[in-house]
Parts: structure tokens; C-alpha cells; sequence
């Protein structure tokens, strides 16, 4: 679907990667890591300095005119709608553009509308509207022509959570239908919830690509158990700890899930003394962001075997 073989253009530093049909990939790292000049050289907007882009199985750069109608693109800083016009003058224009059957267009607007929630102001000119608003409406507009890969850089900003949730829900039904979805988002719990596979970007290199777990055990294995005990505290110079802490009857125990799991530091903790309250805590997919500030550079990227293919 997508394939990058050895590409450098501005921060991005000899990226390859494989996106195939009917996944979900979230585009995570530090501002300015090379997120939206990905998506801009995948759409060719953009046009590399060194490697190769197929993007269904077309070049991008030189043959636009071949994915007009696959693509469905939104960026953070433009909008493809007219703002002289009406929200429906403009679904109008790209029903024209995109020549789609009168009879899907009609299904698929009212469906879009509903779902998005922006039925109530088809009639009004877009440059009137909120930001939230207009997010709802150029969502809708990159979907409405159903195109097989869908670019989107930052979609929920200005989106209330009613909007956001609407947002999620689509894009699974359309992953259902086929459609590949890259998108980026400093929202990674936006990230967790709707991508099937993670591409970590860092100073336009890509460290990782592949499943969300594993990212996680790469770059933040250490899990945290805090427990609350009763009785004497147990020994915890026996227990294999990356660090812990000890206020009264309260312990937060941290470890690394690569060399011990969960359930046997628990065994061994009430071992000797009775635990009443457990709680688990597994790091975030923002933790791996953060731990970029001490990763070592110098380490091989990481692809997970499984996604390879």
C-alpha cells in the first residue's frame, strides 16, 4: 500500500517502511521529528531527495493524477474547503470533482453528516464556523469520495469528545472496509485506541515500527505495582526491582516486564506479608515519547518480527 525504500527529504534520514492494505498507523515522536513531512512525501506534495515511494504502488511525485481519486488527505495547517462557500456547496464541488454516482453520494453525505454531526449547519459558509465545526466537516470531506488510503495529520484537534468518539468509530468501519489509514497525533491515547501499528519517528529517523506492545517493552518495559499491605512490610532486597518505594503500609513497586512478570512479584510479596489492595500500572505509549530524551542513538531500529510481513 505504502512502501518507503530508503528515503531522505529535509529531518527524514533513510526511512524504509511497508504500510500494507486495511491497517491503521499511527505516526508518534517529538515535534519536529519528521511526522507531517512523511505524510506530505506519501501524497507527493513533497518529493524525496534520496530513495523510492510507491504509494499504491504508484510514484507519488510524478504520478498524482493516478491516486487523485485513492486519496483522502487532511492536514493540520490547510483546508481543502472553500470558505466562501457552504459546507454542502462544498460536498457539491467534490462530488463533481470526484464524479461519485448521485445515489452513494446522497448515502454516503447523509451517513457522514450524521455520524460527524454537522447536518445542522450544511447551510452555513464555512468560514463561519468553529474549528471543531469545520474539523467535523474536512473529515467528512476527505471520506466522501471512499478513497483506499486516508492521510490525516492531527484530525481530532478542535473536536469535542462526542466528536472524537464519532471519529474513532468510523475510521474502524471504514478499516473493516479496506482502507489504510497513516495518521499523526500528539494525542497518543487517540493513537492507542485507533491504530493497529505504531511508526516511532526521532530526529527523522524511525526507531520502531510495528505492534504497540512491543514498542512499549522496547522502550518502557518497567511496570509499577502499588500495593497496600498489612502487617510487617516484606523484604524487598529479595525481590528483583528496578526501583521501589515505602510510605507506611503503602509500596510502589516498579520492575521490568521483560525479566518478571506481574504475578510473581506478587507471589513472593505475599509470601510474607498480606496484601489488601493491588493496583497495576503499564506505561502509557506518551512514556516512550519521553524516554527518547535518554534513548541511545546508536542502537539498531527495532521492526517487530510479526509486522514485518
Amino acid at each position: 500500500m505504502i512502501i518507503f525504500d530508503n528515503v531522505s527529504k529535509f529531518i527524514l534520514n533513510q526511512v524504509s517502511i511497508h504500510v500494507p492494505q486495511g491497517k491503521t498507523v499511527g505516526l508518534i515522536g517529538a515535534s519536529g521529528a519528521g511526522k507531517t513531512t512523511f505524510l506530505k512525501l506519501t501524497c507527493g506534495l513533497l518529493t524525496p531527495s534520496n530513495g523510492r515511494i510507491y504509494t499504491l504502488g504508484l510514484k507519488p511525485a510524478l504520478e498524482q493524477k493516478g491516486l487523485f481519486r485513492e486519496l483522502g488527505v487532511l492536514f493540520a495547517d490547510t483546508s481543502a474547503l472553500k470558505m466562501e462557500d457552504t459546507v454542502a456547496g462544498n460536498f457539491e464541488l467534490l462530488r463533481n470533482i470526484y464524479q461519485i454516482d448521485v445515489d452513494r453520494f446522497q448515502k454516503d453525505y447523509r451517513e457522514l453528516t450524521e455520524k460527524l454531526g454537522f447536518a445542522s449547519i450544511s447551510d452555513r459558509i464555512v468560514k463561519e464556523l468553529s474549528l471543531g465545526q469545520r474539523r467535523r466537516v474536512e473529515i467528512a470531506a476527505a471520506l466522501i469520495h471512499r478513497p483506499k488510503l486516508l492521510l490525516l495529520d492531527e484530525p481530532t484537534i478542535g473536536l469535542d469528545e462526542n466528536a472524537k468518539q464519532a471519529f474513532y468509530e468510523l475510521i474502524r468501519e471504514r478499516e473493516l472496509e479496506g482502507l489504510t489509514v497513516v495518521l499523526t497525533s500528539h494525542n497518543t491515547e487517540e493513537i492507542s485506541k485507533i491504530c493497529n501499528r505504531i511508526a516511532l519517528l526521532d530526529q527523522g529517523k524511525l526507531l520502531y515500527y510495528g505492534t504497540e506492545e512491543q514498542l512499549k517493552k522496547r522502550f518502557v518495559p518497567t511496570d509499577t505495582i502499588q500495593l497496600e499491605v498489612e502487617g510487617r512490610l516484606p523484604d524487598l532486597e529479595d525481590l528483583p526491582l528496578v526501583r521501589y518505594t515505602v510510605d507506611e503500609n503503602r509500596l510502589s513497586l516498579s520492575f521490568d516486564a521483560n525479566c518478571v512478570t506481574a504475578a510473581e512479584i506478587l507471589k513472593l510479596v505475599m509470601q510474607q506479608t498480606v496484601v489488601k489492595k493491588v493496583e497495576i500500572r503499564k506505561p502509557e505509549l506518551s512514556d516512550v515519547i519521553v524516554s527518547l530524551k535518554t534513548y541511545d542513538r546508536t542502537k539498531n531500529l527495532l521492526i517487530d518480527k510479526e509486522e514485518r510481513e
